[in-house]
């Protein structure tokens, strides 16, 4: 079949219309994307690529039907096919392109103009590149997504004051503080969002008192070392967390870690969890000496002080719709190159 923007498909969840515990059963790893870009079954022969973060797992593919990318959708093993067709949304066509082009540019995003989803993307197509799984139409609508995020994130204001998760958190923590006495921060994982976390607590409540725990310990003690802050094997995290104020999870594990009874009879009075699947517990929301927020609780607050973004909504609008009748015109010639070659 001859590739064209009109046989894109893109079928997946966002946190527009489904709930955080559905989306933790749609997520994906690394390894397990691994796993699927290798998979032998023939209904896997299509280029697609999986964007799989907090707020959206989306299958995106030129040739592939709607029930084929569902299939794929299932692999994890979390759902059913039946179920996976209860939540997902299907885009077909020019409309993918816009979708994902809304994606890039942080318009989609649960906190308008966030824009840690532009790594995500990239890292996510690179993967499925690296494993044969793509093709030169993806790569254009990919690049030209990254084009769009690039422009708008420099010729408008949409951006402003990035306010990405890990910031917000630490944003909340911030106004919660308010004698200005050190706090002892417990920072679990440190991943992609773990890392961000890290360096917003050091900008931003440097008197605080870290302790960064990873299951890999130089990389742990590297950052200890870098900021300044205690370090600790996962081995001991329960020692630490006796002796927090504060938790903040960001691991990437595929169930949760963090139990009530981690946490009765500990200092803590806070916990934040970052983590899509979520890795604390939706019982400890019930302990009566803390507080949880999860990641949808996080970005909800954040967006209720971010309405003066919207008014940039137009401009990046106008720059999506640009580099949208770009592609559609290099579209059409190919097309029309194509029809001109003698077989």
């Amino acid at each position: 079949m001859v590739s064209s923007f009109n046989n894109l498909t893109v079928v997946g969840v966002n946190f527009h219309k489904t709930a955080l515990e559905i989306r933790n059963k749609f997520a994906f790893s690394s390894e397990q994307l691994q796993q699927i870009y290798n998979h032998p079954s023939t209904k896997y022969t299509s280029p697609f690529f999986i964007l799989s973060s907090c707020n959206r797992t989306e299958a995106y593919s030129i040739n592939a039907t709607p029930d084929e990318l569902i299939d794929v959708l299932t692999f994890n093993g979390r759902l059913s096919r039946e179920e996976v067709q209860n939540h997902v949304f299907i885009k077909q066509g020019e409309e993918v392109m816009r979708h994902v082009f809304r994606v890039a540019s942080g318009l989609d995003s649960q906190i308008i103009g966030d824009y840690e989803i532009t790594g995500q993307l990239k890292n996510a197509f690179a993967l499925a590149k690296a494993n044969g799984r793509t093709d030169g139409y993806l790569e254009k609508m990919v690049n030209t997504a990254l084009q769009i995020s690039k422009r708008i994130k420099n010729e408008t204001t949409l951006s402003d004051g990035t306010t990405s998760v890990s910031y917000a958190a630490i944003q909340m923590l911030k106004q919660m503080d308010t004698t200005g006495a050190p706090v002892r921060v417990c920072l679990l994982g440190l991943g992609k969002i773990g890392a961000f976390t890290l360096k917003n607590l050091r900008d931003y409540l440097p008197n605080h008192l870290v302790t960064v725990v990873n299951r890999n310990e130089a990389k742990a003690q590297a950052a200890a070392t870098e900021y300044g802050i205690g370090f600790a094997p996962m081995d001991n995290q329960w020692e630490v967390m006796n002796n927090s104020d504060v938790v903040i999870v960001a691991t990437g594990a595929a169930a949760p870690i963090v139990y009530p009874h981690h946490l009765e009879n500990t200092p803590v009075k806070l916990v934040f969890d970052l983590s899509v699947p979520n890795n604390v517990h939706p019982d400890v929301a019930n302990m009566a000496q803390l507080r949880l927020y999860n990641i949808d609780e996080v970005s909800q607050i954040v967006n209720d002080t971010i309405t003066q973004r919207k008014n940039e909504i137009p401009k990046a609008e106008a720059i999506i719709n640009e580099h949208f009748s770009e592609l559609i015109d290099w579209h059409n010639r190919r097309i029309f190159y194509l029809s001109q070659k003698p077989l």
